[in-house]
């Protein structure tokens, strides 16, 4: 039996040194994490910061969204406004441009023709679109002529294109 008592105390002193081994390798790694605790303090203090500036950066967003928000409309109210101006400038535009018409029919109607010379109806016309002549002479634009002489494109087109040549 002495060799089995041997051989127990062997093993006595085989778990001792292993049990020394764990109690060390135990200890340094709660040395390790205590080491670490302030640098995950920091780390949930740098994420309670991050936090907080994604709270203030919805914030602030939102706000300019709103703002954003506020001027489309704005923006929306102006661009009717203005379409409700150009809606009537179009329509007196219209309005005088049918009582100018009128007016020439009252005119004819309401003239003698006996007694008045009637004039070749080229210089008639010549007279009545002198404006027209005068502005395409200059070099402006179909477009810029009929907004400032109440005739349609299509007309200051025809008006041009019939006007008699000068030799």
């Amino acid at each position: 039996m002495d060799a089995w008592s041997s051989i127990i105390m062997v093993v006595n002193i085989l778990l001792l040194i292993a049990g020394w081994l764990l109690f060390q390798q135990a200890k340094s790694d709660l040395t390790a994490r205590a080491a670490q605790i302030p640098v995950l303090s920091e780390v949930k203090a740098l994420q309670r910061s991050i936090a907080a500036l994604l709270e203030q950066l919805k914030l602030e967003s939102s706000q300019s969204s709103a703002q954003l928000e506020a001027r489309c409309l704005e923006a929306r109210d102006l661009l009717a406004a203005l379409d409700r101006r150009l809606e009537d400038g179009r329509e007196v535009r219209t309005v005088s441009k049918t009582s100018r018409r009128r007016e020439a029919a009252v005119a004819e109607r309401t003239s003698p023709r006996a007694t008045a010379p009637e004039e070749p109806p080229v210089q008639e016309n010549a007279s009545r679109y002198d404006a027209v002549y005068t502005l395409a002479d200059e070099g402006a634009s179909h477009s810029t002529i009929a907004q400032s002489t109440g005739y349609s494109e299509g007309e200051i087109d025809l008006i041009l294109g019939l006007r008699p040549k000068v030799s």
